[in-house]
């Protein structure tokens, strides 16, 4: 089972500012959590998820104040080890060069660690905040996507494995037989290539998107992701997407992921006088799991044991209270352990992930 802890300061519920410790905004906060996470055995903290899709409009008191997610994974490089380090970097605001060029130094600095959180920003943030951007249809919009992951994997693959060779002796710093311009045109994108960083230690970092239902994005990255992130109510959609999924891509489906966000305590009857309180501070409509840690261990077993999915993205209704649950008693009901064997010092996120590593479409023989 593969599970991923999606970070945010308070919780991901919308009152979970209001009843957090301490300083409202520390911005040493999502670095504890990250640590918190390897220590717990997660295989990768994720920075900057937007909310779920039912957030309720901005009306000033909902928490909206994030740090950005690509500084975040810098920082937290140095302080964690092993753990897999996400970033949110949405499709329409996102240039192919760019996004190679900082995800393969993320994965070089983290020792192989790194992975790209994919997904929209939409048409209203895109009008308020880019609006000098020409305005994209859904099915438009999904072909950028899917080109700019495609033009972003190229340049991925233009450092062959051997292309860096860094021979004091000879003088032979890079070999230019391995090294390849990409010479991409198409519709949104004119890239020549090569990048100007050798070959990510992942061989492509880790691609997780943020699925948000069917339609012309699903189709388009579906076949280009390592992981899709879904909001599943039940098993049964989760069959239906992981069957949607599995038809799209030829050579193995990704990775399915279910995001879910707990509110827990040490009693049914205590975790639900939690969810009222949160509640009665603000609405939430998000599907979520209300109930003890053994509770919410037994539930995610049935789900994974059941083949619904291969893992879950946790979203902790408030930090620290259902943080520390996980941690400390949900995570070793489902078999982990503070750095488990997986998590080896040199071990890459794919390796965590059991992905393999993809070989230079440039490789030569």
């Amino acid at each position: 089972m593969r599970l991923l802890l999606s970070a945010r300061q308070h919780g991901w519920h919308p009152a979970a500012w209001r009843v957090a410790e301490g300083p409202v905004f520390a911005t040493s906060a999502l670095l504890d959590l990250a640590r918190r996470a390897e220590q717990a055995g997660f295989d990768a903290v994720l920075f900057g998820q937007p909310a779920l899709p039912d957030a309720a409009p901005c009306d000033g008191r909902e928490e909206r104040l994030h740090l950005d997610a690509l500084p975040l994974m810098g920082a937290a490089i140095a302080t964690t080890a092993r753990i897999g380090l996400g970033g949110h970097w949405p499709f329409d605001v996102a240039e192919p060069f760019h996004v190679a060029r900082v995800l393969a130094t993320l994965d070089h600095l983290s020792g192989g660690r790194a992975a790209w959180i994919t997904g929209m920003s939409g048409a209203d943030m895109l009008r308020r905040r880019y609006p000098y951007l020409p305005p994209l249809d859904d099915d438009a919009a999904a072909r950028r996507a899917a080109e700019l992951v495609e033009v972003a994997a190229s340049l991925w693959d233009s450092w062959e494995d051997r292309g860096f060779v860094a021979d004091q002796a000879s003088g032979l710093f890079a070999d230019p037989a391995r090294v390849h311009p990409i010479l991409h045109e198409g519709p949104f994108f004119a890239v020549r290539g090569p990048l100007n960083v050798p070959r990510p230690v992942q061989g492509r970092p880790v691609i997780i998107h943020h699925d948000r239902g069917p339609g012309p994005l699903r189709r388009a990255i579906a076949p280009l992701a390592d992981v899709i992130l879904a909001d599943c109510p039940t098993q049964a959609d989760a069959r239906a997407l992981q069957d949607s999924l599995a038809a799209a891509r030829h050579g193995g489906a990704p990775l399915l992921v279910i995001s879910v966000m707990p509110v827990l305590a040490h009693s049914d009857a205590d975790a639900a006088r939690r969810a009222q309180a949160l509640d009665a501070l603000a609405p939430c409509r998000t599907p979520r799991f209300v109930g003890t840690p053994d509770g919410f261990a037994a539930v995610l077993s049935r789900w994974h044991d059941a083949g619904a999915c291969d893992g879950f993205d946790l979203r902790p209704a408030a930090v620290p209270q259902d943080l520390d649950l996980i941690c400390e008693r949900v995570l070793p009901m489902l078999g982990r352990a503070p750095f488990p064997p997986a998590a080896h010092p040199g071990a890459t996120l794919r390796d965590r992930l059991g992905l393999q590593r993809p070989a230079s479409k440039f490789a030569t023989a």
